[in-house]
């Protein structure tokens, strides 16, 4: 999996300040305490220097270190219950100034040895997602509200099948690429004419990957086209588009959507072959989302452009009546 360093920093500062707040709050918390409670303060003291005053006394009279350690113990038990009561008669809880981490695990820093803790991952997950719904409206876009009556139950002749069970496959297909992504994950290719869903069930899987941990880059092709074109000729926001550009190729899945919107060009047609073969070669999982049939791929772009796009994505077509249209008119 791959983390996206400035996401990944920013969770880190984010559970650096909460910690940090966290342990002034208790800090404040003790001396309310010890102003109202003197004997409170003396048995933390007291707490704090016994265990290492009592063996060193042991060791120096040359006793059994077990003896002594059972008696500390014993003293200690004694007054962490001095402690709790007292807490408790002078209405502040036994706990009250209990400073006990967030997450047990990793004691809030976000790592076991050197790996993520969950709780680093589960913040970093939810990070992605937030980042991603400004983006794209995933929380209207989303598996759950993908409606099937949209599409026409009537046979097409010539496919041997309707539209609504095409998206039935196609939509069985999408579900289980979300929810088992990986970064072995295939490659997908959506397409079809405008309006039959390509965009929202992509958008649906991009927010299931993203609430694993995942992240991902989504773009329109016009988009991350410009974005390499800044880069190459030093635009003003080349800074901006470099980052971006990162992204792309760096993230665990990209998205292109609208494939074949983009003004044709020698640039856009190497940029598009570069950001394939690099994925590509590094086995990152790829989305596109075109209008173009996969027959004119090779006359749009190039036979090497055609060649990875048929032969390396599994191909989801799409066929029916134009739900935006549909919508518009106000026939559904």
């Amino acid at each position: 999996m791959h983390y996206n360093r400035e996401i990944l920093s920013s969770v880190l500062r984010d559970m650096e300040r909460e910690h940090t707040a966290r342990t002034e709050l208790f800090a404040q918390r003790r001396e309310e305490v010890y102003a109202r409670l003197p004997r409170v303060r003396e048995i933390d003291r007291e707490l704090s220097g016994t265990a290492a005053a009592v063996l060193h006394a042991a060791l120096a009279a040359g006793d059994d270190p077990a003896d002594a350690i059972e008696q500390l113990k014993t003293r200690n038990l004694e007054l962490q219950a001095q402690r709790r009561a007292l807490l408790e008669q002078n209405g502040f809880g036994a706990n009250y100034l209990d400073e006990t981490p967030l997450c047990e695990t990793c004691g809030d820093s976000g790592y076991v040895g050197t790996e993520p803790c969950d709780c680093l991952k589960k913040r970093y997950a939810a990070r992605l997602t937030e980042e991603l719904s400004t983006i794209l409206p995933i929380t209207d876009q989303n598996f759950e509200r993908f409606r099937l009556d949209y599409y026409s139950d009537v046979p097409d002749g010539r496919l041997g099948m309707s539209a609504r069970e095409n998206m039935e496959y196609n939509l069985s297909i999408c579900r289980a690429y979300a929810d088992r992504f990986s970064v072995h994950s295939p490659n997908l290719l959506l397409y079809g004419s405008t309006g039959l869903g390509k965009t929202f069930l992509s958008s649906c899987i991009a927010k299931v990957v993203s609430e694993h941990g995942f992240s991902v880059a989504y773009d329109t092709s016009i988009r991350i086209f410009s974005s390499y074109e800044s880069v190459k000729f030093g635009a003003a926001d080349a800074s901006e588009a470099a980052r971006r550009v990162r992204k792309y190729e760096q993230c665990d899945l990209l998205i292109i959507d609208d494939l074949g919107t983009e003004m044709a060009t020698a640039f856009t047609v190497s940029a598009l072959y570069g950001l394939l073969a690099d994925r590509l070669m590094r086995r990152r999982p790829m989305i596109v989302n075109t209008n173009l049939l996969p027959a004119e791929f090779e006359k749009r772009y190039s036979p090497a452009i055609a060649s990875r796009l048929t032969g390396e994505f599994e191909q989801l077509r799409f066929f029916g009546d134009d739900i935006r249209a549909k919508k518009r008119r106000g026939t559904l």
